[in-house]
Order: structure tokens, then sequence, then C-alpha cells
């Protein structure tokens, strides 16, 4: 996916000890699309973003930094057919009873992660689970996806497969790019 090659990029040149700033591009969704599912805007549920002073615009011109480490996660919302999407950011259970044919849970992450894991009821889920990853940016004091050509990607949206799946507890954990190399993890349990 392309997303996952410019993390790449990002992350080699982090490394490196190279300063990087990726800056969003449009990238069509139709190869993510789910048919029993809408798409996840971030209008489900917005969250207020934590917007620091510094801006890395400066006479026209992009400073390069360091990519931010992951400082915050939520599982965003869980999706099913029985369901259509719920808002689950900051709880610990969902509140619908999904099931049906298709099972879906999207984490939105703040920060650049690179060493991603999720499990579905104690199982790790293949890499080919993640169906998609969103790059995530600010607008209007908020976390909006998909970001727009030209603003600064500050975390992803990482959406999953789970189908297969009626209930369970849906695990996932990263562990950021950079220093300070910190490991966050975050879990729902699905009704």
């Amino acid at each position: 996916m392309k997303i996952n090659f410019i993390k790449y990029l990002a992350s080699t040149a982090i490394i490196a000890g190279i300063g990087v700033t990726v800056h969003a591009e449009e990238v069509p969704r139709s190869q993510q699309a789910i048919l029993s599912l809408s798409p996840l805007t971030s209008q489900i549920n917005p969250i207020p973003a934590e917007v620091t002073g510094t801006s890395l615009v400066k006479s026209g011109k992009v400073e390069l930094a360091p990519a931010p480490p992951l400082s915050s996660m939520w599982v965003y919302a869980v999706g099913s057919s029985d369901c259509g999407w719920e808002s689950t950011a900051g709880l610990t259970v969902t509140t619908c009873n999904h099931g049906g044919s298709a099972l879906r849970a999207a984490v939105l992450e703040i920060g650049y992660g690179s060493s991603s894991i999720a499990w579905m009821n104690g199982g790790i889920l293949p890499r080919s689970a993640q169906y998609a990853s969103t790059s995530v940016c600010v607008t209007g004091n908020y976390y909006t996806w998909p970001c727009t050509a030209g603003q600064i990607v500050v975390g992803w949206l990482v959406e999953y497969n789970l189908d297969g799946h009626q209930n369970g507890t849906f695990k996932y954990q990263n562990t950021s790019t950079n220093s300070p190399w910190n490991t966050m993890s975050v879990r729902i349990r699905i009704l």
C-alpha cells in the first residue's frame, strides 16, 4: 500500500537521522472499500486534537522535524454488518451486539509507530487483516481523515478485518518509530 511505503520511507529517514515531515497526498480508497459497511469518517465522533503552538511552516517553507512519537491511541470504532459503525473512543466494551458477515475495528493512533500487532480473542492477526491505513491530520482543532494534500500527518487510522468473529476481545499495540520508543496498546471487548 502507498501509505505503508510512505511510513517506511519516513521511518528510514528518522533512523538515519534525517529530518522529515510527511505531507498527505490524496489516495483513492476504492481498493479499500467494504461493501457491507459505509466508509469510516472522522465525523462519526470528532476527537479534539491536542495542538501545540509551534508551526512547521515559516516564511512559506516547511521546516523539517522528526516524526512525533506515539502519544495517544483509541479503538475509534467497531463496525459490523448487524450494527454498522459504532463509535467506541474511550469505551472498553461495545454497546451494540455486533455480528453478521462483516466485523471491523478501527484504531486511531496519534504519532508514528512502526511495530504494530493486532490480536482477536488472544490470537495474533495476520498482516493481511489490516486492510487500510489512512493518514490523520488536524483540521479546525480536530483529528480528521483523510488528509488533504499539503496537510501535515499527525497519526494514522488503522482498520482491521475481523470477519469470522462474532464477538470477543480485540487488542492493538504499536511502538513509536523514534525516541522515546514507547509502546502503547488499547483493547475493546466486542459484544
